[in-house]
């Protein structure tokens, strides 16, 4: 009888997945959506006034909306188009309208 490679006889011993998909199906069902939250005046105002002092390299910590929830993501930006509105903290793209808090040493906290 041949030797089998380490990976062959791992694969044998895997659970098998009857309902392919059914556990996907389950986690999504759990989610529960959270309405977006509406910032007022004055928080977008700091919020636009943080943004604008984010320059790539920074280190930072943001808060954003996505699919009905809400993340945190920190690290150090990467790229930051304004006209495009997009920001990119290490590999996740965001969308600036997608923010509701963003924070870093650099930034000023209190206008």
């Amino acid at each position: 009888m041949a030797k089998r490679s380490r990976a062959h006889r791992a694969q044998m011993f895997q659970s098998f997945d009857a309902l392919k998909g059914f556990r996907e199906i389950l986690k999504e069902q759990e989610r529960v959506e959270v309405p977006r939250a509406s910032l007022m005046e004055d928080e977008l105002e700091i919020l636009d006034r943080k943004i604008h002092q984010v320059k790539k390299g920074m280190m930072v910590s943001v808060v954003y909306f996505d699919r009905g929830k809400y993340y945190q993501i920190e690290g150090i930006v990467s790229k930051l188009n304004l006209d495009t509105r997009i920001i990119q903290i290490v590999k996740t793209k965001l969308n600036l309208k997608d923010i509701v808090a963003i924070n870093g040493e650099e930034l000023d906290e209190f206008f």
